[in-house]
């Protein structure tokens, strides 16, 4: 069969960026042995078309069918199972209204399409769609947003959309996919019947390259960069003043052999116990709370240290790192505002457990990233954790959002060596279910015209 997957919003992507879904979904779809291409907003101008390879080619191919003479392909590496499979990533011309994204020529392009699969219940394209007794038959619905106090205007949002386009025409029978379980309470709340919770892929074929060839014990791809100078700066700080270190810390950054200690990272005495915070600086994601976790952790125990990699709003991430300007200064916390895909493997590899006390999160990509580096993770049970983790099994999570209840069970994971390795080992048989091809046999389990065919 073949799929269009058509990403509503009305803002531009680039579809070579890190993990753009609509574009691991697609390629997922026909490593499954079907064809789906994707609508980008392009806004204003005329409509071009890029193909992309689904195998690791190193090819991208201009469709001459849009752009004629002036088509070319820039070849690269080929060493893909199959280089001549590519999808469509068509960029649409089109408006944005309220983050709507309104695309003229997408009726046209969807007739050549035996399912359409359009983003979110409350995209004005997207009801058009699920709602037309012409095309309802074919449009399946992928969702992420769910009901959170904290999300006052998304919530807004959706009480205008529903008194007025959903009041006037629904399509409760419409197959609807969602990314975490909370997702497919609210929307059947809203009276779809066929809704199935499937998750979110994970794009890891970068990080594969780089442990493949640094290893995972390398620190050459953070040279340079600006994470890697903030490491490079809280190291000099220490070795300058390691009178408040213990003593095999201290030998370590003063450049002393350990003696005796081997073995794996948890039990060696000689470094540092690190945590670590991937994602916004912001009130959403409870920075603040986070600051004041971090703090009560760093005062009670000189062997830890914090990872921070985040940008925010300047106002409130100043006062965020404010929080923790003494250990900045100390070299006990590692700040850095961004840090490349490619560095990823190496500073996630440098943590021993990742804090993740979001208030609300569709779906905490952060957390998959945890699994796929085998990371113990403490989390609030948001969007990805209802999806990903089992209390107790495979992460803490934690529904209290006290600082003692926290602080707490930070202060366990740092603790208990055989918890983190139980934990370690759950992860392991989590990986397989992160790729975009599980979430797409999910999809297959309950996909209209096929159910309890696969």
């Amino acid at each position: 069969m073949n799929i269009l997957i058509v990403r509503t919003f009305g803002s531009k992507i680039d579809a070579t960026s890190y993990n753009v879904q609509e574009i691991g979904l697609a390629k997922a779809w026909v490593r499954a042995g079907h064809q789906a291409d994707v609508v980008l907003y392009g806004g204003f101008g005329d409509d071009r078309t890029v193909l992309m390879p689904v195998d690791d080619t190193g090819v991208i191919r201009y469709d001459e069918r849009l752009l004629g003479e002036d088509a070319y392909v820039e070849e690269g590496k080929v060493d893909g199972d199959d280089p001549d499979r590519f999808i469509s990533v068509y960029y649409l011309s089109g408006v944005s209204i309220l983050k709507n994204g309104f695309f003229f020529s997408l009726r046209e392009l969807s007739r050549n399409y035996d399912y359409i699969q359009v983003h979110e219940y409350d995209q004005i394209t997207s009801w058009l769609y699920y709602t037309d007794r012409r095309l309802r038959d074919k449009v399946v619905i992928y969702h992420g947003p769910y009901y959170h106090e904290f999300n006052r205007g998304y919530n807004l949002k959706c009480k205008v959309f529903d008194h007025t386009f959903l009041k006037l025409k629904s399509a409760p029978y419409t197959t609807c996919y969602t990314k975490s379980t909370a997702a497919a309470e609210f929307l059947k709340d809203k009276g779809f019947r066929n809704v199935y919770p499937v998750g979110v892929g994970l794009d890891t074929d970068a990080w594969d390259e780089v442990l493949e060839n640094d290893g995972a014990g390398a620190t050459s791809g953070i040279a340079g960069t600006e994470f890697g100078k903030a490491l490079k700066k809280a190291d000099a700080i220490l070795k300058a003043d390691v009178s408040n270190l213990p003593g095999t810390i201290a030998d370590m950054i003063s450049g002393v052999e350990p003696k005796g200690e081997t073995g794996a990272r948890e039990q060696r005495a000689d470094r540092f116990f690190t945590y670590i915070y991937v994602g916004k600086i912001e009130p959403r994601r409870n920075s603040m709370f986070l600051a004041d976790i971090a703090d009560r952790l760093l005062s009670a125990h000189a062997d830890v240290r914090f990872m921070v990699v985040g940008d925010g709003d300047v106002e409130y991430k100043g006062r965020f790192l404010a929080k923790l300007r003494r250990w900045i200064d100390k070299g006990r916390v590692i700040y850095a505002s961004k840090a490349a895909q490619t560095e990823m493997p190496v500073i996630y590899r440098m943590a021993d457990c990742m804090l993740f006390p979001t208030i609300y999160d569709i779906y905490g990509m952060v957390l998959a990233e945890a699994i796929y580096f085998g990371l113990p993770v403490i989390t609030s049970g948001n969007g990805g954790a209802d999806m990903l983790y089992e209390d107790g099994k495979n992460a803490i999570v934690l529904n209290d959002m006290t600082l003692g209840t926290w602080t707490e069970a930070a202060e366990r994971m740092y603790g208990d060596v055989d918890m983190r390795n139980r934990i370690r080992v759950a992860l392991l048989e989590e990986k397989d279910k992160l790729s975009w091809d599980n979430v797409v046999r999910r999809m297959l389990k309950t996909w209209p015209g096929l159910k309890n065919r696969s």
